[in-house]
């Protein structure tokens, strides 16, 4: 497995991370979604629980993939891509990364400010960042759905994107985070 980014492609490692990741937040998405809907019960409970710990884990992976990329940059734009397609695609995968962090702090947060204890994952204790209050809760959760739906918008972006340089552009922007080769 390679482990760093070849002249025109992403790495092994860095398409691992991206997959990964992609298939955790939605899943993520789809779990909160679902536990925000449900009435209270040790069902919901449990599914927060998922919600939140799946949630700090997105957090180390989020970091793991900062630590990578920093390391690793990402491999040039296609040759002829305009100067604007170029800006909005660094701001659009600031803006991604910027949520990766912010949105699992953001419920880290929420959390704390509970009155609902929880461990991670069922078993490691978590620390609170911050104490029991509810009006916090209420603005750290309102701060928290905002996020989600910036996120939903940036992906569509994102995936609107990825397949305008597959089929409009016909460059290899897709296949590289696909297959890792043109």
């Amino acid at each position: 497995m390679a482990t760093h980014n070849p002249v025109e492609s992403w790495s092994a490692a860095a398409r691992l991370l991206h997959w990964l990741m992609a298939v955790l937040i939605a899943l993520q998405g789809i779990g909160g979604w679902i536990g925000h809907e449900m009435d209270r019960s040790p069902l919901k409970v449990d599914v927060m629980t998922a919600h939140k710990s799946l949630g700090i884990t997105l957090l180390l992976l989020a970091v793991i993939r900062l630590l990578w990329r920093w390391a690793h940059p990402a491999p040039p734009q296609p040759a002829g891509s305009k100067p604007w397609e170029i800006r909005a695609a660094w701001l659009s995968h600031a803006a991604l990364y910027l949520l990766m962090i912010a949105l699992p702090l953001s419920g880290w947060l929420a959390a704390s400010t509970s009155l609902i204890p929880w461990k991670l994952w069922w078993f490691i204790p978590w620390p609170s960042i911050a104490p029991v209050d509810p009006h916090l809760h209420e603005i750290a959760t309102e701060v928290h759905e905002a996020l989600v739906w910036s996120l939903m918008a940036i992906l569509v972006v994102h995936i609107a994107a990825a397949l305008r340089h597959h089929f409009v552009k016909h460059d290899t922007v897709l296949l590289r985070i696909l297959r890792g080769r043109p």
